[in-house]
């Protein structure tokens, strides 16, 4: 056979097979088995009795392995109620030696706990006693706190009460020497102005003074003077109307002054007045103020002592309680290793 390839086309193959011509050579004929001979009765009968000698001498083998076996099974069985009874004994032995040792241990346990639970009461009887006596000091320290504070208190406010009378006492001093000092301002505005009045009417009677002269000298010149009198009537007139005018003017402008100075002085009394008023107001005030602070803090100072007072209780009774729970679970415990022991 010869196989050839040619390339067709992209991507592809072309095979061409040639088969060779036929070989002459032809198999060999296989060989045929012969047939069986005819058997008679006699070989018959010996191959029967063979095969069931076979049987026998099987099943007799099997039976004497079956004995074998059964005898095997007999010793095994003999000797696992052997090895029973002797791990019976043994475990028996054994759960009584552990018993009376438990049970020995278990009084030894209990000596031991009886023991301990009356040490540890006595040690409890001993801390409640320690407790009663450290909450009977710190009730005693606390009561001589609060009296203490109690006493500082009522100092601390009769000093208060002792300073307000002293301030009392210094702001009516104050007073008084306020209204004292109005007074002398007042009587010296007083004086001023009466002083003020005289100089007024004083200078008026200096300035009225001439004129008296000069009606005088007039009079006295009444007669020389006739003729001129009638034509100088009329200026002398405006010239006295004129000069009164000035008078007019001038007491008017001091009576202004004089007014002025007397609202100033007014005023100045009322400033005053207001400036008293308002210093006892605001030193009163800070008084006051002064006063409710201190009185704020005895009181903070006595709530943080009541405070502690019932801290330190709530304390006591907590460990009172722990004290009385550790006893009842201790009595429960004994209780119950009694009632299991009995």
């Amino acid at each position: 056979t010869e196989i050839r390839c040619e390339e067709k086309s992209r991507g592809g193959m072309c095979y061409e097979v040639i088969l060779a011509e036929p070989s002459a050579d032809k198999p060999a004929p296989t060989a045929t088995s012969p047939r069986p001979k005819s058997m008679t009765a006699e070989e018959i009968s010996q191959k029967l009795m063979q095969a069931e000698e076979r049987r026998k001498s099987m099943e007799a083998s099997r039976l004497a392995t079956v004995n074998e076996r059964m005898s095997r099974l007999e010793e095994a069985s003999k000797k696992r109620e052997e090895t029973n009874k002797q791990f019976i004994a043994a475990t028996q032995a054994a759960l009584e030696d552990k018993l009376d040792a438990s049970s020995n241990n278990r009084k030894a346990y209990l000596n031991g706990l009886r023991a301990k639970i009356s040490d540890h009461l006595s040690n409890v009887d001993g801390v409640r006693i320690s407790l009663e006596e450290q909450t009977n000091e710190l009730k005693e320290t606390i009561e001589a706190k609060m009296k203490s504070a109690e006493e500082n208190r009522n100092e601390n406010m009769n000093k208060m009460l002792e300073k307000l009378k002293e301030h009392e006492e210094y702001a009516q001093k104050v007073r008084l020497s306020h209204e004292e000092a109005i007074r002398q301002l007042q009587d010296r505005i007083q004086e001023k102005l009466a002083s003020a009045e005289a100089n007024r009417e004083t200078e008026i009677m200096k300035k009225l003074e001439p004129l008296r002269v000069h009606s005088n000298k007039i009079t006295e010149a009444q007669a020389t003077l006739n003729k001129l009198e009638e034509e100088k009537k009329s200026k002398k007139e405006e010239d006295f109307a004129a000069y009164e005018e000035r008078l007019r003017k001038l007491s008017l402008n001091k009576e202004a002054k004089r007014q002025e100075v007397s609202k100033t002085l007014t005023e100045k009394l009322e400033q005053a007045q207001e400036q008293r008023s308002k210093e006892e107001l605001d030193l009163k005030k800070k008084t006051q103020e002064k006063l409710a602070q201190k009185l704020e803090a005895a009181e903070q100072n006595r709530l943080e002592i009541e405070e502690k007072a019932k801290k330190a209780k709530e304390e006591q009774e907590r460990r009172a309680e722990l004290v009385r729970a550790n006893k009842e679970r201790i009595l429960a415990s004994e209780k119950s290793e009694t009632t299991s022991s009995g």
